[in-house]
């Protein structure tokens, strides 16, 4: 019996070295894929940047003194700054940052099959959407508030039934969601606590959170559907 026990054991470790080992060369073959800029084969999932945190997790100090008071008239006028406005003006949201759609091409470019999420209106999703992309189909759920697995499993089945072969639901908080395992990816739009931009295995499905406000996130499967996140600050 205790013969059997440590081969089942070494068995087992065996097993999770050689799946450990086949999901990291999966995902370092799939950089150079990306380098080289051949990915055919590949899917990606391009989404807007919807968190209020800076690179390095942090939440955005608040502005003050010069700063302030450019954002506040009211306050410009009273400190005497009313020369302030005879500067250019600032750069709207719109122009500053990364935009999906040069990504969206670049990845198109690169042969891969390209799918963009509107993670900026996630209402979109609301009623669970089906998006194609080449030969690949991509349902997609929005999920804002607590939802039981009972209608989980009945959103996933409509979106599998309308032929998708990968769910992706974007929700704030990944607890909303009653069941991570019947779900591939998860894209949690807002700065939650163990979550990361590298995303990570969570009961099955990829949860990945969404960069800082002016990047993109980027979700990329291999031909084998292995996912890794990337986040693209600049092209």
């Amino acid at each position: 019996m205790v013969v059997f026990l440590l081969l089942a054991f070494g068995v087992a470790a065996v097993l999770l070295g050689y799946f450990s080992t086949g999901r990291t060369w999966n995902v370092a073959a799939s950089v150079v894929d990306d380098t080289v800029g051949r990915m055919e084969g590949y899917t990606a999932l391009v989404y807007d940047g919807t968190t209020d945190v800076a690179p390095d997790g942090k939440a955005p100090a608040a502005g003050g003194g010069l700063e302030a008071a450019m954002e506040d008239p009211t306050v410009a006028d009273s400190l005497g700054l009313a020369i302030l406005s005879i500067l250019p003006p600032r750069p709207s949201e719109a122009d500053e940052g990364v935009h999906v759609s040069d990504v969206r091409d670049l990845y198109e470019r690169k042969e891969a099959q390209v799918v963009s999420i509107d993670t900026l209106h996630p209402e979109r999703y609301a009623t669970p959407t089906v998006i194609a992309a080449g030969d690949r189909r991509v349902g997609v759920l929005s999920v804002e508030g607590y939802t039981t697995e009972a209608r989980l499993t009945e959103a996933v089945g409509d979106l599998l039934a309308d032929g998708a072969d990968l769910v992706v639901a974007l929700t704030p908080r990944p607890v909303y969601l009653a069941s991570l395992a019947l779900l591939d990816v998860v894209i949690v739009t807002t700065a939650v606590e163990g979550t990361s931009l590298r995303g990570a295995d969570v009961e099955g499905a990829f949860v990945v959170q969404a960069p800082p406000r002016g990047d993109v996130g980027m979700v990329v499967l291999t031909q084998n559907d292995v996912p890794s996140a990337r986040v693209v600050e600049a092209l």
